[in-house]
């Protein structure tokens, strides 16, 4: 009988200390991704006049990469499917699972979140054809070079089959003007859907954050910067 309640205690001893080190994890990404999120980048000075405009909206949790439908590279655009009367184009990326299960914030579960934090699961790229400016977007002017490489890093975060076609999902999306394709990459704490616009904005050379899991260190920037 002694030996079974050194048993318990032992076991509650364990998941204690579990715990505890989950609180310190948790706590040591949180403090790292605010700290990361406020050192900007040092993008070279463009010797150009920006003559773009590219846009990032965010829903309070995630951000998205708005193109104005010209700007979007011709080999892209063919590729997808474009609503008529389409202004704007948005690109998301994130992990599949999560935007097929998630088209609510309040239809998460934690077998979902679990799996795109912890366990490693395929992405997907989400399209939205949209008719208008909206309010609340983040402007950003480019120039012609920093708008061909946007392109192609949005172009590259497609999964391709073997004649360079898009592979459309099966999933309907959240309305008729959405698409969901098959993307590249694995959603996880450190490459989250921010993380990927983040480091689309490296790539554009445009002032960002060092490294942001959360909107807010890419808003932050955007702002500042304006």
């Amino acid at each position: 009988m002694v030996g079974q309640k050194d048993i318990i205690k032992k076991g509650f001893t364990f998941l204690k200390k579990l715990m505890l080190l989950l609180l310190a994890g948790v706590a040591f990404y949180m403090v790292c991704g605010v700290l990361f999120s406020l050192i900007p980048t040092h993008p070279p000075q463009q010797n150009c006049l920006p003559q773009n405009e590219i846009f990032i909206t965010s829903n309070g949790v995630h951000l998205d990469i708005i193109l104005p439908v010209e700007n979007v590279s011709h080999d892209l655009l063919e590729k997808l499917e474009i609503l008529p009367g389409t202004k704007y184009i948005s690109f998301g990326w994130g992990d599949k699972n999560f935007y097929i299960h998630t088209p609510e914030w309040s239809d998460l579960t934690f077998p979902v979140a679990f799996q795109a934090l912890f366990l490693k699961s395929e992405a997907a790229m989400h399209v939205t054809c949209l008719p208008d400016l909206f309010p609340g977007w983040k402007k950003i002017p480019v120039c012609n070079g920093q708008l061909s490489e946007l392109n192609l890093y949005i172009k590259n975060s497609f999964k391709t089959d073997r004649y360079k076609n898009l592979l459309k999902m099966e999933f309907e999306g959240y309305n008729r003007y959405d698409a969901f394709y098959e993307g590249k990459g694995s959603f996880s704490l450190f490459r989250t859907c921010n993380v990927w616009v983040n480091t689309a904005l490296k790539r554009t050379k445009v002032k960002t954050a060092v490294w942001s899991p959360f909107d807010f260190g890419v808003l932050y920037h955007i702002k500042s910067s304006s």
